[in-house]
């Protein structure tokens, strides 16, 4: 298979006080493309942090990351912008949709930002609806969907510029079981079909057992079971 995301030897330390709180001391994961890892940890062991890196939202204190091949220029911030516009989508545990947009609006945002016309934007963001059976529900506010519609419009926009990389911060946590089912199947068939590398940090070992290996954040070190 073929190599989406390499993640060598990240840190990340954060200082409080006089003291130094080594979150991250040199953590290491391939990923190929179509493949999901679960990330698991408890409370506090840095998936998160690592999520932001990885997704290049914050840049590590040391270590490198490839995506598609092509080595990431950290300390560059237009070269992170563009890089996680065109090839990273994140879902979070509580969505993060725009609260003044419509749920067509929120998931045509991220081709709109990467340069594609509203028209067509738009319309690639009916027939993701019209995928998720929400069509009906396209000029809706997000405080007028349901929390599992809501984190099915915040699957489909981070799908929207088919991404290589699909970052999910317990995307399931904040849903009872019947509508976390739902959008587990959702997200891990539309990345399957998209092709797209998945890092999924959860601590629900139901949906952990569904990737195609575990991997667990401890001591600020990655170990695959």
């Amino acid at each position: 298979m073929t190599e989406h995301v390499a993640i060598e030897n990240i840190q990340r330390v954060f200082t409080q006080g006089a003291r130094d709180l080594h979150v991250l001391r040199g953590a290491s994961l391939a990923l190929a493309a179509g493949e999901v890892a679960a990330l698991v940890g408890p409370s506090g062991s840095g998936k998160s942090s690592l999520l932001h890196i990885v997704g290049l939202l914050e840049k590590p204190d040391g270590g490198a990351i490839s995506l598609r091949g092509q080595l990431i220029e950290m300390d560059n911030d237009r070269a992170r912008t563009a890089m996680r516009l065109q090839h990273i989508g994140f879902v979070y545990q509580d969505h993060n949709l725009l609260p003044e947009f419509s749920a067509q609006e929120n998931i045509a945002l991220p081709a709109r930002l990467a340069g594609q016309g509203r028209d067509d934007a738009m319309q690639n963001a009916l027939v993701s609806l019209e995928r998720l059976s929400l069509a009906d529900r396209a000029d809706h506010l997000p405080s007028q969907l349901s929390g599992g519609e809501q984190q099915r419009v915040a699957i489909a926009r981070a799908l929207a510029n088919q991404p290589s990389l699909v970052l999910a911060d317990e995307p399931t946590g904040s849903l009872d079981g019947a509508s976390g089912e739902k959008v587990a199947d959702l997200l891990l068939e539309e990345a399957k079909t998209q092709n797209a590398a998945v890092l999924l940090a959860t601590h629900d070992m139901d949906l952990a057992a569904r990737a195609d290996r575990i991997v667990r954040l401890r001591d600020g070190i990655i170990h695959s079971d």
